[in-house]
């Protein structure tokens, strides 16, 4: 008989190891992607510090949680910082400086 049982599509292993590895190679985990993301930080009211970033997710998903806590310490003035920022995560490339929120927000700021 059957010690581990698959809870997704219902097949069966003797051993640990082959269960294991066919949840890895079967039902891989999905990223968190940038809608993820946005999902998570809709309704948190901007500019956040990193830390405060931190607490406004705690009731997330563990993925989300661990992809804000990466996130750079700084303050956020709004969520397309927060996906730039996510962005230079998943790239591990620096995004353009003039980016239209934060040239729009300089803008704004002097009328």
């Amino acid at each position: 008989m059957a010690q581990f049982v698959c809870e997704i599509c219902g097949a069966t292993f003797e051993q640990k190891s082959r269960y294991d590895r066919h949840m890895l190679t079967s039902h891989p985990k999905r990223a968190v992607s940038a809608a993820d993301l946005e999902k998570a930080l809709q309704g948190i009211d901007f500019p956040k510090r990193h830390d405060e970033l931190i607490d406004a997710v705690r009731g997330e998903e563990r993925e989300v949680r661990d992809i804000v806590e990466r996130l750079p310490e700084r303050q956020y003035r709004d969520a397309a910082e927060v996906a730039r920022a996510f962005g230079e995560l998943r790239t591990h490339e620096k995004a353009p400086a003039n980016q239209p929120s934060k040239t729009g927000g300089e803008r704004s700021k002097r009328q």
